[in-house]
């Protein structure tokens, strides 16, 4: 997955797939590319964050214990805080970027994080393992790979503690970010108020699929990880069994607004480009189809849940159409609020 020798992210690599942990839709075409210059808020790295951060913009280290330090950033004001949670291999700074005419990645005050911090508390992170735009590494502590959502959320919660970042929390998750918003909301649901799933993983993309199938799957996340290993060994990685179990046997999440915005492009021939040999030729219209019902699925999980389904993009969608996801998360804060003040909802 390398381009000029760069790491590739993305919901699991830049140009890399396009579920996340599962690479599930991967594909540079499919998902769209994340290269370009790292955003200028990621150097000032020394200072560990220790006071106070409800009230002040930073973005620095944190140091979460057990000699390790994970990278967080913040600014904006106002209740609920906005979690922006990145996809495999992406860093925060993927919400501060948008695709160009020319298809670069560039930062940009239309951009989500920018465009969230207008009207409420927002703060982004970088998991162990992830790449900043441009290809390099973050400084977030490496840990043992693969990792899985739960230990995410563990990791989520502590930095989130530590660095005495206020909730209650919406959580914005884009695909491999997705499970690990929807995790963590069940397993302290009394910190959450709203939920904004972005092209998220889910594990109704294996029901989706015939066991043949997903072994094809299976092979085609093997084949991804194996050419990020080969870049950079610490890579964040993700076994899409264990994740989809994860889901399955997570706690339920609780009555909170949700938007469920889905991609609906894909390129077969970046896609097919990238299957292990032996793989069925019609795979990547399958799969596909198997993508596009596993978004309704998830959204149906949710009663009340809006679904946004035609959004002019892949699976970048934050890049893409950052407005409709400031959007989404707007109309969730605006009803988490009302719930908070105990205004009647106007939906």
């Amino acid at each position: 997955m390398s381009r000029s020798g760069r790491i590739r992210r993305g919901g699991r690599g830049v140009c890399g797939r396009i579920l996340g942990p599962a690479g599930i839709l991967a594909a540079c075409a499919l998902l769209g590319t994340a290269c370009g210059t790292p955003s200028p808020t990621h150097s000032a790295l020394s200072a560990d964050a220790s006071a106070d951060t409800s009230a002040s913009s930073f973005a620095r280290l944190v140091d979460i214990g057990q000699g390790r330090k994970m990278y967080l950033e913040c600014h904006g004001s106002g209740s609920p805080t906005v979690i922006l949670v990145p996809g495999l291999v992406a860093a925060a700074d993927t919400w501060r970027n948008v695709r160009g005419p020319a298809g670069a990645m560039k930062a940009s005050s239309s951009a989500v994080y920018p465009g969230v911090g207008r009207f409420t508390r927002v703060c982004s992170y970088d998991r162990p393992g992830t790449a900043r735009e441009g290809g390099k590494p973050t400084t977030s502590t490496s840990v043992p790979q693969p990792t899985t959502p739960r230990a995410d959320v563990a990791d989520l919660h502590t930095l989130l503690t530590t660095a005495k970042v206020p909730g209650p929390y919406v959580l914005v998750g884009w695909s491999a970010g997705g499970p690990i918003v929807r995790i963590y909301a069940g397993e302290y649901p009394r910190d959450v108020s709203g939920l904004v799933l972005v092209d998220a993983e889910t594990e109704f993309l294996q029901s989706r699929l015939t066991p043949a199938q997903f072994t094809t799957f299976l092979a085609l996340e093997r084949k991804d990880d194996a050419k990020r290993i080969a870049q950079w060994k610490d890579v964040e990685r993700q076994e899409p069994t264990t994740l989809f179990g994860q889901l399955r046997a997570a706690p339920p999440v609780p009555d909170v607004p949700v938007v469920v915005l889905s991609g609906d492009e894909f390129d077969p021939r970046a896609f097919r480009a990238r299957l292990p040999a032996g793989a069925p030729a019609n795979y990547p219209q399958v799969f596909w189809r198997a993508q596009l019902a596993s978004q309704g699925d998830l959204a149906r999980k949710f009663p009340g849940a809006r679904h946004v389904t035609k959004t002019n993009s892949d699976h970048n969608i934050q890049n893409n159409q950052p407005q409709l996801v400031i959007d989404a998360v707007r109309e969730v804060v605006d009803k988490a609020r009302r719930r908070q003040s105990g205004t009647p909802s106007a939906s």
